[in-house]
């Protein structure tokens, strides 16, 4: 009996020290196990969250961002057509006998050229038109400041910037500084010199006493005719004087050359005056007329350069 519960409590031991030594062994293979499958999870959830935020991202662009209609693929056909169009070289019309009248010419080589030359020709126009304004200007300038007894110096030089040709001006340079009297005091002058003239006349050339006695009485004593019957002397001074009168200097001079020269020799200071005044208003009248001239012709020839290519 004894001998039977030795040998049962002998078996029991060792079989709970059997038991108790695998125990470590099991859990030393399990913990490997574990931490294997838990990090195949944790990686497989890593990737399953990165494809969810992946798929989210995706339906929210493709909710907010609406997907190409059919107009805007054709909007995008006809811009291409467009730039193909704009970069293939525009074609060269073809003339046919029917429209080879009235087809428009869409090129010319020659275009550019010839508007460069019709703008040389306007600019060298309107210089010419600004010279003759300018020559045209001080022209009448000199004419009205030469009507007068002042000297004329100033209107003379700007004058002469503005001509190519200053022989005209050659006459006028010596009285320019003085100046020469007007119509109006010449007119005035010419009574006191026809008296002169008229005594001048009528003197002689008897020396002896009589002669010389009547020649002082002339000098004293002149009488002009003015109702009309004057003869002689007397009616060519009274023909100058009316001709004076109307503003006719060069028809006063041409019949005061007709008097004797006794007379024209007493009216000599006066019709050197009165000469003057002619050269002066007739080269001054001549210098103006060809500056109108020459600003007419430069505008007329402005006028056409600009209107025809």
């Amino acid at each position: 009996m004894t001998d039977d519960l030795s040998l049962n409590g002998s078996t029991v031991t060792d079989t709970e020290k059997t038991k108790w030594a695998r125990g470590p062994l099991i859990i030393a293979f399990a913990f490997p196990v574990v931490f294997v499958v838990l990090a195949l999870l944790a990686l497989g959830y890593g990737l399953y969250k990165d494809k969810t935020k992946q798929d989210l991202n995706k339906g929210v662009a493709a909710y907010f961002e609406p997907a190409p209609s059919a107009k805007d693929a054709e909007i995008a056909r006809l811009t291409a057509e467009l730039n193909a169009l704009k970069s293939q070289p525009a074609p060269v019309p073809v003339e046919t006998p029917a429209t080879a009248a009235t087809a428009p010419v869409y090129s010319d080589p020659n275009l550019a050229s010839r508007l460069s030359e019709r703008m040389d020709r306007l600019e060298a126009n309107q210089r010419l038109l600004v010279q003759a304004a300018a020559s045209a200007t001080a022209a009448a300038g000199l004419q009205q400041a030469a009507k007068g007894s002042q000297p004329f110096l100033s209107e003379l030089a700007d004058v002469e910037k503005s001509l190519t040709d200053t022989s005209l001006l050659a006459p006028l340079r010596p009285l320019a500084q003085k100046g020469v009297p007007s119509e109006v005091s010449l007119a005035i002058e010419f009574p006191a010199y026809a008296a002169r003239a008229q005594t001048a006349a009528k003197s002689t050339d008897d020396d002896s006493f009589l002669g010389r006695i009547g020649n002082a009485l002339n000098g004293l004593i002149s009488v002009r005719r003015v109702d009309g019957t004057a003869k002689g002397t007397d009616n060519l001074l009274l023909q100058a004087q009316g001709r004076l009168d109307e503003g006719d200097l060069a028809g006063a001079l041409a019949v005061l050359a007709t008097l004797p020269k006794p007379a024209q020799d007493a009216l000599a200071p006066w019709l050197a005056r009165a000469r003057n005044r002619l050269l002066v208003d007739t080269t001054t009248r001549r210098i103006t007329v060809d500056a109108l001239s020459r600003l007419s012709q430069a505008n007329y020839t402005t006028v056409n350069t600009g209107t025809a290519l």
